[in-house]
């Protein structure tokens, strides 16, 4: 099999990997990242936070900022928003199936998912590492950090996917559910249900050094629930569509 979003850079790539677009976004979000931790650098030594029993909140601020732009741009990734949209889409108004519609899902897209929002966490390392280095965290805490950074970003991912399903590259109800579901799980579960929101856990992440245990535990089970529903919802709408377009 062909894996098309490697290089393909038509229509018929949802997000293909090394697009100007993707290219584009995964750089500005370093540059936005990189202000963050400049402007919330501590302007005292760490042994100055230790006297007074306070941590830098560097490490939950830098987070907090990567994973609502990583969000944010495996939302657009999954949904169809990075992908080119030619002449002939805006001419005809006519979406054109992507090959991660047209072949299995779990054979393809899923493959592609699970790897790109990895991929498109790589750059922030670097910065997620200095950001942890002058909090003074765990290796353990900023593992779990990690992990919540691609697990919001994978959920997003899957989430984009399924409105793309449902709606098409070009529906403006499609683009608008898929936003009101971002803000609902980044600020409306921190109002409402915060022992399900990332950003509070990456703040109790920066200020518990052995860990949030239990808790941590049971938001994990809940986003990769949520990410197993949303993979068999994918796989179902796609082998569907595949099902249509062998009978027509």
């Amino acid at each position: 099999m062909k894996y098309f979003y490697l290089t393909d850079e038509s229509e018929k790539s949802l997000a293909p990997f090394f697009s100007k677009t993707i290219l584009s976004a995964s750089f500005f979000s370093v540059v936005l990242i990189s202000v963050v931790l400049l402007i919330f650098w501590p302007r005292r030594p760490l042994s100055a936070f230790v006297i007074v029993n306070e941590i830098p909140l560097v490490f939950f601020l830098v987070f907090a900022a990567a994973l609502i732009i990583s969000t944010y741009v495996n939302l657009c990734c999954g949904s169809g928003d990075m992908a080119r949209k030619g002449y002939y889409i805006i001419k005809s108004r006519t979406d054109i199936a992507t090959f991660e519609k047209e072949i299995e899902f779990l054979r393809y897209g899923l493959i592609e998912f699970l790897w790109h929002t990895l991929i498109l966490l790589l750059p922030f390392l670097p910065l997620l590492i200095l950001a942890a280095s002058v909090s003074a965290v765990s290796f353990t805490i900023f593992m779990e950090a990690v992990s919540i950074l691609y697990t919001a970003s994978l959920l997003c991912r899957m989430f984009g996917f399924v409105v793309y399903l449902f709606w098409g590259r070009m529906s403006t109800l499609g683009y608008i559910v898929a936003r009101a579901f971002l803000i609902a799980y980044l600020f409306g579960t921190l109002l409402f249900v915060p022992y399900i929101n990332p950003i509070q856990f990456l703040l109790l992440l920066n200020e518990s050094p052995y860990g949030v245990g239990f808790p941590f535990f049971f938001y994990m089970v809940v986003v990769t629930v949520t990410i197993i529903f949303l993979i068999a919802t994918s796989h179902i709408m796609v082998k569907h569509h595949i099902g249509m377009e062998e009978t027509s």
